[in-house]
Order: structure tokens, then sequence, then C-alpha cells
């Protein structure tokens, strides 16, 4: 049972990694600032999930929350813009940005909730967490991006 759980972690961090070049490869076109502010954000999760996903393999929760800084940096500049009635450019359904908004939100509650398990050091609940995390970005994925 163990290893099936560690087998779907790792197949999962590779259908995430894929989705996450994709999108690295379109954002390295133009210059940080100019970025859509979206992909800034998805750009700051590539390797924070790839650090945390190393964090439940190593045994090491210590780990997690220094990888988790750009993400909230990204994170605070798109609610920074939504706040300010700024245009977020989404791939497709931009008519439905307050859906994406919504999303956003509670993955980042999720996300808030990682944080402090991996900060208890509480594996489990961090490998529970990944799933989660996991399931939104597809949703949000099948959603928002081309």
């Amino acid at each position: 049972m163990k290893h099936t759980k560690i087998v779907s972690i790792f197949v999962a961090a590779g259908i995430l990694g894929a989705c996450l070049i994709g999108v690295s490869a379109l954002g390295q076109t133009k210059p940080k600032g100019e970025m859509n502010l979206v992909m800034e954000e998805m750009m700051a999760l590539d390797p924070a999930f790839k650090t945390i996903i190393d964090a439940v393999v190593l045994g090491n929760m210590k780990i997690i929350k220094p990888a988790l800084v750009e993400v909230h940096e990204a994170r605070e500049e798109v609610e920074k813009a939504v706040k300010a009635g700024q245009k977020i450019t989404l791939q497709k359904n931009q008519d439905r940005v307050k859906e994406f908004v919504e999303l956003d939100d509670k993955f980042h509650e999720e996300f808030e909730a990682l944080e402090k398990a991996a900060e208890a050091g509480n594996k489990k609940m961090v490998k529970d967490q990944i799933h989660k995390l996991l399931d939104a970005c597809v949703v949000c994925h099948e959603r928002f991006k081309k």
C-alpha cells in the first residue's frame, strides 16, 4: 500500500511537471514584470512542487516552507491585481474569471494547510494535501488552460 501511494505521488508529480514545463515555455517570451500574472504564479509553483515531492520522499518536511516564498509572492501579486480591478488573463473561458479567482483562493487555502502540516512535521497530512492540490491543478487547467 505504501509503495502504491509513493508511486502515485511520482506519477502525479510527473504529470504536474509536464504541465508546468509547458507553462514555463510559454512564459519565457516576456521579461519578468510584463508576464501574465497567472503564468508567473504557475512558474513559481513548479520548483515548489518539486521540493515538496522531495520533502516527502526524503522525510524532511523542513525544506517545504522556504520553497513556498516565491509562490506566496506570486499569489500576492495576483491578489493585488484582482483587488485593483486589473484584468487577469486566462487562456480560455475569460468570461469565467470570477470562478477562476474562487478556485485560486481555494487552492491557496489548501496550500496553507500543506504548509501548516509541514511545519508540524505531519508527513501524512502533507501527502494528503499534495493530492488535493494536484487534483485542483487538473480541474483549473481543464477549465482555463488551452
